[in-house]
Parts: C-alpha cells; sequence; structure tokens
C-alpha cells in the first residue's frame, strides 16, 4: 500500500478571509489552480479534452482512496487497507489528501469538479455529503432495508441527500465530556458551569475553523435556541435570536472569568496534526483545538474537558494519566446538553472506473470486523449497532480481535437509546489496571466497554449539522459572528439577530455577505475593532 500526503502551501499561505469562498472568485482560482496543476503535471489530457491517460485512473485492479490526515492513535485504518491488499487482487492507495478538512474539501471539489478520475472513493466529511451529491460528484449507494438496518439510524441519515443514500458512514464523531476522577460529573450545562468554574476550568475548541462552528452550535443548542430548521435559516423566529444572544454572551463571560481554558477563542485545528506526529508527550504552543485541549486537561490545567472520542486513546495510552494504583485518573461522561454528529462517510465517485469493485472495498471497510478493530484498535467510534451490542455483552482488546477476529455477527435488530439498553452505564471495572509497573499502559476490555456505551449513549442525542449544498459558506458566516461576540470583538448587544440571520441564508444559497473581507457588517457592526 503506498501512502501520499499532497502538500497545500498554497492554501496554507491564504488568511481566512481569501479562503472564504471556495468556490468563487480568487480563491476559487487559486484552489483549482494548484488542483489543476498536480493533474496535468502527469495528465495533459484534462487541458487538451483528450481521454485520460489510463495510468491515471483506477483500471479494472486498481482503486485509490482519498482521505483526511490520520489524527487517532496507532492509525488502523492503514493496516484494514493492507489487509485488503494481502486477500484481494485488486489493490488499493489510500492518499491523504490534505491535513486541514477545508483544504481536503477543496482538493477533492477541485477534481471532481475538472472531471477527473484519480480518486475512486472519497472520505466525505459528513457536512459535505449534500454538496457533492448535488454536484454530480458522488454516485448514489442504495442499501437494502436489511443492510440499512445495521446502521446507527442517525449517523446513516448524514449520508443521505434528497431521499437518496449516496455515502455509507465509515466512522462517526460525538462529543464527549472528560473529567477527572473524583469530580463531580455534571448532567446539566449550567451544573458544568459551576463544577468548572470551582474545580480549574472547561476546554472547548473555539478557533476559526469547523470545530469552532460545531462548538458554538452546541453552545446556542444547549440554551434552547436554534439557527436552522431543515432548509430554513431560523435564528430570527420566536425566542431563538434571544436565546443564541444570551447563550454567546453567557460563553464570553465564561472566557472573560477564566471557567473556559486559556487560549480557547484562538484554538485552530492545524496543530493537532503536527503535535500528533511529533508525539503526545511533546509540548507545543498551546494554540491548537483538540491538541490544546488533551494538553491543557493533561497538565491539570482544566478540569473538565470537551472533545471527541479519539481522546481517550490519546490519554489511556499516556502513563501520566494513571495514579499510583495504575488506575485511570479521568473518568468520561456524555456531554451535557447538545452534541454535533462529526464522522466521514465513504462515497463512490461519480468518475471512478470502477465502483462495483470500490463498492466491495466500502463494503469490507463498513462491515463489522474492521468497525470492531478501527474502535478497539485506533478509538473510531464505530457506525454500526452491532459494535455496541458487542462491547455491551462481550468486549475485546485490539489484540484479541486480531488473534481471533472471529466471524460476522448475526444482530440485525437495532438497540434502543434507552438507558441501560445501549448506553452501558459507568463500572468501576473500566478503570481498571492497565498493565504492571514499568510497561507502557494498555487499553482494557472494561475501558473500551464503558467508552462504546458512553458513545453510544452521546450518538442517540446527537443531532446533524444542517444539509446545505453551500454548508461552508453558512458555517463560515455564522462562525465569524458568533465568535465575534465570545472573543468581545462585538458585544453581544449589537448582535443585528435580523440582518446576521439574512446573512446565513444568503450564505446557505452561496452568496457572500456584503462588504469587504473581515467586515462584521452583517453581524450588527460596519468595521472590525483596531487589533
Amino acid at each position: 500500500m503506498s501512502l501520499t500526503r499532497r502538500p497545500r502551501a498554497l492554501l496554507g499561505r491564504l488568511n481566512p478571509g481569501q479562503r472564504r469562498w471556495g468556490g468563487a472568485g480568487v480563491v476559487a482560482g487559486l484552489v483549482l489552480a494548484s488542483v489543476l496543476i498536480s493533474l496535468t503535471a502527469g495528465d495533459p489530457s484534462l487541458l487538451t479534452g483528450k481521454p485520460a491517460f489510463p495510468a491515471d485512473c483506477g483500471g479494472p485492479d486498481r482503486l485509490t482512496v482519498a482521505t483526511g490526515a490520520d489524527i487517532t492513535a496507532g492509525s488502523f485504518r492503514r493496516d484494514l487497507i493492507e489487509e485488503w491488499n494481502r486477500t484481494h487482487t485488486t489493490q488499493v492507495t489510500l492518499v491523504e489528501v490534505a491535513e486541514r478538512t477545508d483544504e481536503e474539501r477543496a482538493e477533492m471539489a477541485g477534481r471532481a469538479r475538472l472531471g477527473s478520475c484519480a480518486y475512486d472513493v472519497l472520505s466525505v466529511d459528513v457536512a459535505w455529503t449534500a454538496e457533492f451529491a448535488r454536484s454530480g460528484y458522488l454516485l448514489p449507494y442504495p442499501l437494502d432495508p436489511q443492510k440499512a438496518g445495521l446502521f446507527v439510524d442517525n449517523v446513516l441519515k448524514t449520508g443521505q441527500v434528497d431521499g437518496v443514500q449516496y455515502a455509507v458512514p465509515f466512522v462517526t464523531d460525538v462529543p464527549l465530556l472528560f473529567h477527572r476522577r473524583g469530580l463531580p460529573v455534571p448532567t446539566m450545562t449550567e451544573q458544568l458551569w459551576k463544577y468548572a468554574a470551582a474545580n480549574g476550568g472547561y476546554a472547548v475548541q473555539l478557533g476559526d475553523y469547523e470545530g469552532g462552528t460545531v462548538n458554538l452550535l452546541e453552545a446556542v443548542l444547549s440554551a434552547g435556541g436554534r439557527v436552522t430548521d431543515g432548509d430554513r435559516i431560523v435564528l430570527d423566529e420566536g425566542v431563538n435570536g434571544e436565546r443564541t444572544r444570551e447563550a454567546l454572551a453567557r460563553w464570553r463571560a465564561l472566557l472573560e472569568n477564566g471557567t473556559l481554558a486559556r487560549g480557547a477563542e484562538n484554538f485552530s485545528k492545524q496543530d493537532t496534526f503536527n503535535a500528533f506526529r511529533d508525539g503526545f508527550l511533546a509540548r507545543g504552543p498551546k494554540d491548537s483545538a483538540e491538541e490544546s485541549s488533551l494538553q491543557a486537561f493533561r497538565d491539570e490545567e482544566a478540569a473538565y474537558m470537551r472533545n471527541w472520542p479519539f481522546a481517550f486513546h490519546r490519554l489511556a495510552t499516556d502513563r501520566s494519566m494513571y495514579d499510583g494504583h495504575r488506575r485511570l485518573r479521568f473518568g468520561m461522561a456524555a456531554l451535557p446538553g447538545a452534541g454535533i454528529l462529526g464522522g466521514f462517510n465513504l462515497a463512490i465517485s461519480a468518475r471512478s472506473d470502477n465502483p462495483e469493485k470500490a463498492r466491495m472495498l466500502i463494503d469490507f471497510l463498513t462491515g463489522h470486523q474492521a468497525q470492531a478493530r478501527l474502535f478497539a484498535c485506533s478509538g473510531y467510534p464505530p457506525v454500526l449497532e452491532s459494535v455496541y451490542e458487542e462491547y455491551r455483552r462481550d468486549p475485546r482488546t485490539c489484540d484479541q480481535l486480531s488473534v481471533s477476529p472471529g466471524t460476522e455477527t448475526g444482530f440485525s435488530g437495532r438497540t434502543d437509546c434507552t438507558p441501560g439498553t445501549g448506553a452501558n452505564p459507568s463500572t468501576g471495572a473500566a478503570i481498571a489496571a492497565a498493565g504492571p509497573p514499568g510497561e507502557d499502559p494498555e487499553i482494557t476490555a472494561p475501558m473500551l466497554q464503558e467508552l462504546a456505551g458512553k458513545i453510544h449513549q452521546a450518538l442517540c442525542k446527537a443531532e446533524s449539522r444542517p444539509q446545505y449544498s453551500y454548508y461552508s459558506a453558512f458555517s463560515e458566516v455564522f462562525r465569524g459572528c458568533a465568535r465575534a461576540v465570545v472573543n468581545g470583538d462585538l458585544p453581544a448587544r449589537e448582535l443585528d439577530l435580523a440582518r446576521f440571520a439574512d446573512a446565513l441564508r444568503a450564505a446557505r444559497r452561496g452568496r457572500a455577505p456584503e462588504g469587504a473581507a473581515g467586515s462584521l457588517a452583517h453581524c450588527g457592526k460596519p468595521e472590525r475593532r483596531p487589533g
């Protein structure tokens, strides 16, 4: 198997305002030009209009999977690709197209727009599925009722657009609350603020990237407000506007009084990948997103942390996270309030030369064995109900699954989301010692059992982001105004709800707000304050 990284230096030099509208203006030209250069370097047919060179496409015995960088422990998805290559004549190449999600989207969309057949399978963020499907970049992926019934219901729906299944969930994601062992575990947001203020703070991600959008959407939803309702923008309807204003004002106060961990307002996801490559123990500047939250939590600069499930494997394999009795010094719970679904879906490119083999690969990667091993070995949250049921009844570690992978489960029903069924309650066994002194910590079966239960519990109440063809534009407008209030650049009382809502309506149709890039006019303030 080959693994490729494609440098994104060009986009990396652009500021957020320049990157704002990936499909329009100068940014689109730069993105498409960079993609065009990389494509035509080996295939001038894209300029001439002649058929592509066979070597540039999959062909009968080759598949290429386009995905983003892997930040999980172990990077086990590569092992699955290698396993496929050992047992199939059709060989698969995994291409990590970019390190940042916005650059990953630009690369995939740019190639698809140019008609490239370079990729057979796309690992598509759940927030892009509607855009890619409606743009004609994906083939439909019909599922019979029995196959569809194997997936977690709300996770499967992230691959549906306009009533058609275009993509199959590969990994899902949902926020969890990590907390220091021995501290009270909140079940409501007001308790979280109280406990965090009294015990050392709360680490979140509020940087200018999609993670910031998700955190801020969760803040509004948790306060009883709504920004969207299906295709509609409802920010300025009923109580939604004032509850949004109140939620953002509250987060501004939490940032000012130190309840939110220092630096949270500037966390960005870029350093997550860099720090992961350098190793979790490496100390870097605390200006990253999930990574900075981990560091603050690990160094006891925050007693509570909102993060994705990957954080569990990262922390549980760090010896400093164990006490003198070799027990974990932290616990997990479902995030109080609202949670937003994340994750990636697998879809077949509309330009693939080999869609039948691509479907076979996707079925392999989303099968029970692959999903169980991805969870146990790397911490990827499973997309199949059968995996959660297995870990509720008979949890096994990565080593145990590798030695005796077993057979496909006969599970064909659906666990419900009532307490004590799909969600495994917290038990002391899940905090058992992870190996004798002097040896590297190992993640035990009881630990995985508790993690699976907490993830399933969180999935049951999580919401999806809106399915907009121009979701990235909507996300940036929402994030820009919401962050301006939380950062103190725009007082909450000056947030113009009507103009904010109109800007979101324009963005969801692909139109940029009026005014210069970086202006907050559509939020209620014509110019940025100096500095």
